[in-house]
């Protein structure tokens, strides 16, 4: 019984990873927004795997031989389930009523979109910070009233569970002009521990939004990506793989192995945690320690 047992468990822990082959000189491009089962997903074959687009939110990568390419920049698809948009900068106005400059941000409703159709906040979806509960705390941002309205800067939420989108907006509030969001980030989360770490989705800057109230923005914002590397699973380089991160900015903060990165107008930075041993040519590199 005991041998079995042990089986048993050896089988469940080899479902956990699933690879993906590419034979010498050909290349295999994965679609947009496709996700991978297990926990691990393990490139073999000394061929190319391009990953853009696909999600790896909740996947680790092994990259045995062969290289994988990652790349920043373009429009996506994000499966997240923490989302957080905060605002940086406010609509120049004049200060006291009734624009109110200089006197936070507020907005009625933030809205996510999925193939230009909105994507209704999952029930039990809930703001996660600041005084939630209170007449114009951050739940009523998310609430489907826009006579309600969000006054608190950032709004954090928690869907629930995971939830696809690529573009988002917002609805203005029932006065002061000078408190609509101007510049912003929108970032998606994942849980690791009692943390979330961010992951940046998009950002704008110096947005006229409409001076009408409770008006939507105008327009959907895409979610782009400019941080790929996956943030809470490791991702380990062999010595015979490469990663190649092409227009990204972003902090490797689990990245292991001797193997090689590739940058392509890419910035990177390893952070305290990374153990990466292997080499890295072209791009702009920073240490945040020393390296291990």
């Amino acid at each position: 019984m005991k041998k079995i047992a042990l089986l048993v468990a050896v089988a469940a822990c080899l479902a956990q990873a699933e690879t993906i082959d590419v034979p010498a000189g050909q290349k295999r491009t994965v679609e947009p927004g496709r996700r991978f089962t297990g926990d691990v997903l393990v490139k073999t074959g000394s061929g190319e795997l391009d990953l853009t687009g696909a999600s790896l939110a909740n996947v680790g990568l092994e990259i045995r031989e062969g290289s994988v390419r990652l790349t920043g920049g373009g429009s996506c698809t994000v499966t997240t389930r923490f989302v957080q948009f905060k605002v940086s900068k406010t609509r120049p106005g004049k200060k006291g009523p009734p624009e109110y400059a200089d006197s936070g941000s507020q907005f009625s409703e933030f809205r996510l979109y999925l193939g230009g159709k909105p994507v209704p906040f999952p029930e039990g979806a809930r703001a996660i910070t600041g005084p939630v509960g209170s007449r114009e705390g951050p739940d009523k941002g998310i609430d489907g009233n826009v006579k309600t309205k969000c006054y608190y800067n950032p709004l954090v939420v928690d869907l629930g569970r995971e939830v696809a989108f690529d573009a988002y907006s917002f609805v203005t509030a029932n006065d002061a002009i000078a408190r609509d969001p101007a510049s912003w980030t929108v970032s998606a989360g994942v849980a690791d521990g009692s943390q979330v770490l961010w992951q940046e989705v998009g950002s704008v800057a110096d947005f006229a939004a409409p001076k009408e109230r409770f008006a939507e923005a105008g327009r959907l914002f895409p979610v782009s990506l400019r941080d790929v590397v996956p943030v809470n699973y490791p991702v380990k380089v062999c010595g015979a793989g490469r990663l190649v991160l092409a227009d990204v900015n972003e902090s490797l903060e689990r990245v292991e192995g001797d193997g090689l990165i590739v940058l392509e107008r890419a910035t990177v930075s390893f952070a305290p945690r990374a153990a990466f041993a292997g080499s890295v040519c072209g791009g702009d590199v920073t240490y945040q320690t020393e390296r291990k």
